[in-house]
Formats: C-alpha cells, structure tokens, sequence
C-alpha cells in the first residue's frame, strides 16, 4: 500500500480522493472551507480522511458542476436531493437495454455517478448494468462484454478477487480504475490481459475504451486492385498474437487430423507475408499500390482463418484460462 492511501474502516487520503473523483485537491479544500461539502475525519498528524459516502456525494457534486450547476447552489444539498437533479439531468438519449451490440456494467460508487449521467454513449454501446461494489455486481446475473471496475488501490487481493470465476465468466474483457498501485501489481494485470487506467479518467476515454473493444464488422469481398493508386483500405484486425498461434501449434488435439496445429501455421505463415508485404521495397508508386494490395487482401484471408481458428477452439473445448490466447477485446493491431 502506498503512502497516499489509507485503507482502514474505508478511508481515502485526500490525493485518492483527488483521483477517484476528478477534483484536485485544491478545489477539495477550497470546497470543503468555503461550502461544506464534506467534513473529512483527519488522521493524527491531520491529515484528511474520507469516507465511501464522501467520495461519492464528491463525484454528484462534481458531476452537477460539470453540467453547468454552480457550486453554491449543490453544495449543501444531501444524497436524495442530489440524486433527483442528477435525474431530472439525465438526458433521454441512452440506448434501451437490447439494442447495442456491446454490452457494459460499471463497478464503483464514484464512476457509476458518472457513468449513469453520461450525455451519451458511442454508437453501438450499451450500459447494461451498474453496481456500487464488486459483491453486488456477483449478486446479478448480468453478463457483459467488458466489466469496468473502479478502485481507490490495487493490491494482491484485488488480483485475486479478479480472478474469481464469478466475474471472469461474465465478462469478455476486464478494465480497472485505480488512484494507486505498486508497479509489480500492473505487471500482474498486463499478464492477465486487464487493461489498467490510473484516475482520473473521465468517462468518455472509459466509453472510447468500450468502443475500441467491440467486434468490428469486416468487409471480406477481395478489394479492387488499381496500379496508379495506393489503397487506404485498412487491414482487419489480428485475433491472436505470435504466441497464441505458437502455443495453439503445439497443443494436443482431440482431433486426429491436429487441425489446431496446422491452422494455426497457416495463420502464422499468412501473418508473416502480411507483414513482408508491407515492408517490400518500392522503387514505383505501381511498386507501392502492389505491396498495399497484397497486403490488405493477405490480411483478409488471414482474418477469415482466424475467424475458423476461433471456431476450432470453441468446438475443440480448449480452455482459454490455460493458453495466452487473447479474448476479443484485446485484439491487437497488424
């Protein structure tokens, strides 16, 4: 635990405090000296301390502020009467459950204010649930395609809580906002493949974020070939990495034919011209319309194998838990 954190009975310094809510710290104190918003407990040496409920009626607060209220006329209003302005403000624009393609909980008393009074979400996102803690989000049954938590800290506790089957098996992709953490903590959740943002984040990078996850809908019809023009049609995105494929060459099939294993080398053989392609020389602009060609027509039939390489290792029942393959939302770029 860091020094800017302080976790007993629930409490937060004034710099998690800071992060988890958006406001600095400067603002904190002028706010709490001018209007009260908040009457923090303070440590021995008096040093702030705040409570969950404080952290939360910061986030209300500052999300009114944001939305044009002035500071003076929220400040001292309670939890109820923030709630009703937050809910007369929020627009009538969200999407109705059912009918994105892309579905998200949110996780945290302080990022489910905001996230709840949201002016909108990309096209394609749904917020399908919101939860103020992790217990009430393993109470539902909702699944998602990502889960976003908030934290004020990560420690090895965290990491094993988000290993908890309970929450890995609804949710495609995990993504985690933290105030504090070790640097040996990140690197656990990178190995994990959770994607960590340190606070403050505003809610809109959280939807991006979303967004970026979802399955992009591929064009496979071969593209149209011109010599006088270097196309700017993008590559489909890589479903698994180089270690994927090498671990899914090895693996031990059900099958007798190893479809794994020869697909995968296909994959990885497809992978490498792709990229040979791409780095060819080019003494014409004929020369550079070729490569660009070939390239993106080489990287749509090796996204069509990787969409069957799914398939096989869906129907195959290998277990994604013990191979580094890369859940959908984490698929890199070429």
């Amino acid at each position: 635990m860091t020094q800017e954190t302080h976790s007993m009975n629930n409490m937060y310094r004034i710099g998690a405090v800071s992060r988890l809510t958006g406001i600095s710290a400067d603002t904190l104190r002028i706010w709490e000296r001018r209007y009260q918003v908040v009457e923090p407990q303070r440590t021995e040496k008096g040093g702030r301390l705040y409570s969950q409920e404080d952290v939360t009626r910061l986030t209300m607060i500052k999300t009114l502020v944001d939305q044009g209220h002035a500071i003076s006329t929220v400040a001292n209003l309670d939890s109820t009467e923030l709630s009703q302005r937050l809910s007369r403000a929020r627009p009538a624009n969200l999407p109705e459950l059912g009918s994105g393609r892309h579905d998200v909980c949110i996780v945290g008393k302080a990022i489910t204010v905001r996230a709840i009074n949201t002016e909108g979400l990309p096209e394609g996102l749904e917020l399908a649930g919101t939860y103020t803690d992790v217990e009430a989000f393993m109470e539902d049954e909702t699944t998602c395609d990502t889960l976003v938590i908030e934290f004020p800290f990560l420690d090895r506790a965290t990491i094993r809580q988000l290993q908890d089957p309970a929450i890995t098996s609804r949710c495609k992709q995990l993504v985690v906002i933290y105030a504090f953490s070790p640097s040996n903590i990140l690197r656990q959740l990178r190995r994990l493949q959770i994607h960590a943002e340190r606070a403050p984040v505003g809610i809109d990078h959280i939807w991006q974020l979303c967004a970026g996850h979802m399955p992009q809908q591929i064009d496979w019809t071969p593209s149209e070939f011109s010599p006088e023009q270097v196309t700017t049609e993008s590559a489909p995105k890589r479903l698994f990495e180089p270690q994927q494929l090498a671990a899914l060459s090895q693996i031990s099939s059900a099958l007798k034919c190893e479809c794994p294993n020869h697909l995968s080398v296909i994959v990885e053989t497809m992978v490498a011209f792709e990229q040979y392609s791409i780095q060819c020389e080019n003494e014409t602009r004929q020369d550079a319309a070729l490569h660009a060609y070939l390239h993106v027509m080489t990287a749509k039939a090796r996204w069509l194998m990787e969409v069957a390489l799914e398939k096989l290792v869906e129907v195959e029942g290998i277990d994604p838990t013990k191979l580094p393959i890369a859940s959908p939302g984490n698929r890199d770029n070429n």
